[in-house]
């Protein structure tokens, strides 16, 4: 049994046709099912969150949604396109142009300053962009983020908050229509993670982003437009009595 999880009346970013996910041995009778017919349909400039229990498929399904991963079966349209089965290299620039992504840890390169891994990703563009416009629309960004002093230090000398905060200008530079969050707050202090919460929220509605966050944190979930909460495989609308944690 699937739930579907569909919208109507406004444009479709993101649609999720009866994804399956299975790890394990070539027979069925070896293999671990991880999600299981999932019908999901994400508007243009949504902002959602995905809660469930650890090991329930919300980070495989989010890597999905990215073309990180590959669903077993299945298809995934990304902006009426279906992503499944692209040749690696078209694959690759959909994920650098249309997709923005932030995991729980920065993953900034500690050789490189704050301005010069947030445009890490112009520089994998497939065509040419203008490289002064996006050095202005990086520092414009770093400049609403909070980070205008710290344009040109290194990870190393900036807190755990002021990297991921750096994580999320990376992830917009290019302009995606899609940003997926991997547990973003999870390795910040209650403070920061109440900062970047709100900078999330903030952004999606100023840069007209949708916005898909897989989170623990109910704090983070409950800022976002729309949650949703695996229950067993399946994925449901959010009651507020579902395991989330």
């Amino acid at each position: 049994m699937c739930w579907a999880v569909m919208r109507e009346g406004l444009e479709m970013l993101l649609k999720l046709e009866r994804v399956a996910k299975a790890y394990g041995g070539p027979s069925s009778d070896r293999s671990v099912r991880v999600l299981e017919a999932i019908d999901l349909e994400i508007e243009a400039g949504e902002s959602v969150a995905i809660v469930g229990p650890s090991g329930s498929g919300k980070s495989t399904l989010l890597h999905i949604m990215g073309g990180l991963d590959g669903p077993s079966s299945g298809a995934v349209f990304l902006n009426d396109r279906n992503i499944v089965g692209m040749q690696e290299k078209e694959l690759a620039a959909v994920r650098n142009t249309e997709v923005g992504f932030v995991f729980q840890m920065h993953h900034l390169l500690p050789q490189c300053t704050v301005l010069e891994n947030c445009l890490l990703p112009t520089l994998a563009a497939s065509a040419p962009s203008d490289g002064e416009e996006s050095v202005q629309r990086a520092l414009r960004l770093l400049a609403r983020v909070g980070l205008t002093e710290r344009v040109h230090h290194r990870p190393g000398q900036l807190s755990g908050g002021e990297c991921q905060r750096a994580a999320v200008v990376r992830a917009l530079v290019n302009r995606p229509s899609l940003v997926l969050a991997d547990e973003p707050t999870g390795s910040l202090d209650r403070a920061s993670a109440e900062q970047l919460t709100e900078l999330l929220a903030e952004l999606n509605r100023e840069e007209d982003v949708t916005v898909v966050v897989v989170t623990h944190s109910m704090e983070l979930a409950q800022r976002m437009g729309r949650v949703l909460c695996f229950d067993g495989n399946e994925l449901r609308p959010y009651s507020g009595t579902s395991a989330a944690a």
